[in-house]
């Protein structure tokens, strides 16, 4: 065998394909190995080159090699060729693809922690929300349904450390009347003021006076107060219109 004949006889396409007789086989097997140069331009696979470059194995099928390549075979070869000749530019960008997943993997669990915060955000807004408009709903004035009314009587040795009267807080609303007994205090024009305790100030009455009974008379609307403890203080007023403290008593509303 010669390269003339190899050539008009398609000799390399059918070895690749695997019709070649055994003899024609060993043949150009053996010519492969003689003559390097030429298998050195034959197009085909890299790692079939190598091994026609080698000594033959004496239990070859054909005396040469193992066994003549079929078309299976030498796609299997081109696909081993192809990865084993990747460039280290194929591989840079394979890790690099391998990087840009991980970053978006990293960005998508960060946006989703990001939106259960922002979901929690709002729940408790909403949750706020719902307190607030519970607290305008009790605090909203309603008429009164009827008159509950207390005597109070003021001490006047300082505050009182206990409430003088304990109420259960009213509803539907109810005007509460409170007669404060001001028969021991000798002032005859008062000014009330009454603050709900660790708050704020209620209101403040100025210049009341008493009944024939020596007694104070307020009436609340139990809806314009909350349930809570509340102070109530008892200032007189002097000829000269100052001031001065004359008692104290607590009411309590539960």
């Amino acid at each position: 065998m010669d390269r003339a004949y190899i050539e008009s006889q398609e000799v390399v396409e059918r070895y690749l394909s695997g019709d070649l007789l055994v003899r024609e086989a060993r043949a150009f097997e053996k010519y492969c190995l003689e003559h390097p140069e030429f298998l050195a331009r034959l197009p085909i696979p890299v790692r079939l080159k190598t091994r026609l470059a080698k000594r033959p194995f004496e239990d070859s099928e054909t005396g040469m090699f193992p066994a003549i390549p079929s078309s299976a075979t030498r796609e299997a070869a081109e696909m081993s060729d192809d990865i084993d000749d990747l460039s280290p530019s194929d591989s840079q960008r394979a890790e690099g693809r391998g990087r840009q997943l991980a970053l978006l993997l990293v960005a998508v669990l960060v946006a989703g922690a990001g939106i259960a915060y922002h979901l929690m955000a709002v729940q408790k807004l909403e949750d706020r929300l719902a307190t607030m408009n519970t607290s305008a709903e009790t605090a909203r004035l309603k008429p009164p349904s009827g008159v509950q009314s207390y005597k109070l009587t003021p001490g006047t040795q300082g505050p009182q450390s206990a409430p003088s009267v304990s109420v259960a807080w009213p509803d539907p609303p109810q005007l509460l009347e409170l007669r404060i007994d001001v028969t021991e205090v000798r002032f005859n024009t008062f000014s009330v003021t009454i603050e709900k305790a660790g708050e704020a100030r209620i209101m403040q009455i100025r210049r009341i006076s008493p009944d024939s009974n020596r007694e104070l008379r307020i009436a609340l609307n139990s809806s314009a107060f909350g349930p809570g403890e509340y102070h109530i203080d008892l200032q007189g007023y002097t000829w000269r219109g100052e001031l001065v403290d004359a008692g104290w008593t607590r009411l309590q509303l539960k």
